[in-house]
């Protein structure tokens, strides 16, 4: 282990970076957090028994800034070990979440301790993330708490790498990730999904991370078990908020809850009954504002409509026919984009 000489007094922020086997990214990680212009934080770079060289390479960095400090797991355990671990050791006022393949922009910390500073009411806080890499896209997120809270039922309402929080609430609250997933996606939806029911999340609409990603072919085996967990905690994310749902309508759920929408053996208008049946049950329940999450709900049926036009089903009817497409009016170009692409399938 190596520890910071500097003073004992607790930063203001601590950086918790996981990493095992990111040696060929690892330094451009850490780099971008040593860089940043908020300079009040310590960065704990936990090693899961990496066989090549990354705990070197961390431990490189501490010798020139104690503000870093590398530890190495015992053996090799899941990646929510190595974030419980984190937990465990963080003197911070805020926790920030950072990936060994990623790159912070110099402004991250800066923004997100400025933003829980002036919002007491917020706990938990993340960014929108620009990928590079195998693609160029930039992934938003929902902002309200409202909309975050609508949005968990179907998937992460959060960019994870920038995920920023208030280390009270692990104090207050008993929040360990679940050592029992193995897969990273899985832990951390599994854990935002237990953070959501004590914590107000609120996300800042502003670029804060590169989002490194790889081709396809690299990530198709660890894509299919994720999403295999992901559909476990929406299920489980579902019972806990009390929606009544059976065994086929769980089935939809899952398969409207992630890109590409692809329904297979599923009907535009079950998929559309499923979505409205949400919105009564929620009427009941009070999970979440039922404005904000109409929103969601019409949203996605847009994008079910959107990637599944076909020769035999005219997606872009259906989705104007159906009430949650006349809550989600469409841009000019959204709109002629859609017509264009559904005709195209089912006439040529």
């Amino acid at each position: 282990m190596t520890h910071p000489s500097s003073s004992p007094a607790a930063p203001l922020v601590s950086v918790i970076l996981p990493v095992f086997n990111g040696g060929p990214y690892l330094g451009e990680a850490i780099e971008s957090i040593l860089s940043q212009t908020f300079r009040d934080f310590e960065l704990l770079v936990i090693d899961n028994c990496s066989t090549d060289e990354s705990a070197a390479i961390a431990r490189r960095y501490a010798a020139c800034d104690a503000r870093l400090t590398v530890l190495v797991n015992e053996r090799n355990r899941s990646r929510a070990h190595s974030d419980n671990r984190g937990h465990a050791l963080a003197r911070g006022r805020y926790i920030a979440k950072m990936d060994a393949d990623d790159v912070a922009l110099p402004h991250r910390l800066q923004t997100q301790v400025n933003f829980l500073e002036h919002r007491p009411d917020v706990d938990l806080t993340s960014g929108f993330l620009q990928t590079f890499g195998a693609t160029d896209l930039v992934y938003q997120y929902p902002v309200s708490p409202a909309e975050v809270r609508s949005a968990l039922l179907f998937n992460m309402p959060v960019g994870n790498p920038t995920v920023f929080f208030r280390r009270r609430l692990l104090r207050e609250h008993e929040l360990p990730y679940d050592e029992q997933i193995q897969d990273t996606f899985g832990e951390d939806y599994e854990w935002i999904a237990r953070v959501a029911q004590v914590a107000v999340i609120e996300n800042q609409p502003e670029i804060l991370l590169r989002y490194r990603t790889f081709p396809d072919a690299h990530k198709a085996d660890v894509h299919a078990r994720r999403t295999a967990k992901a559909s476990l905690i929406r299920a489980q994310v579902l019972a806990r908020a009390g929606f009544v749902v059976s065994a086929r309508e769980l089935h939809v759920h899952n398969t409207i809850a992630h890109y590409p929408f692809v329904l297979g053996d599923i009907t535009l208008a079950e998929a559309h009954a499923w979505l409205l049946s949400l919105a009564a049950q929620n009427e009941r329940l009070s999970y979440a504002e039922p404005a904000a999450l109409r929103q969601v709900l019409a949203q996605r049926w847009f994008w079910i409509c959107y990637h599944n036009a076909d020769r035999q089903v005219d997606s872009y009817a259906q989705f104007g026919r159906h009430a949650l497409g006349r809550a989600y009016p469409l841009s000019a170009p959204l709109q002629l984009k859609f017509w264009l692409k559904n005709r195209v399938l089912r006439h040529f």
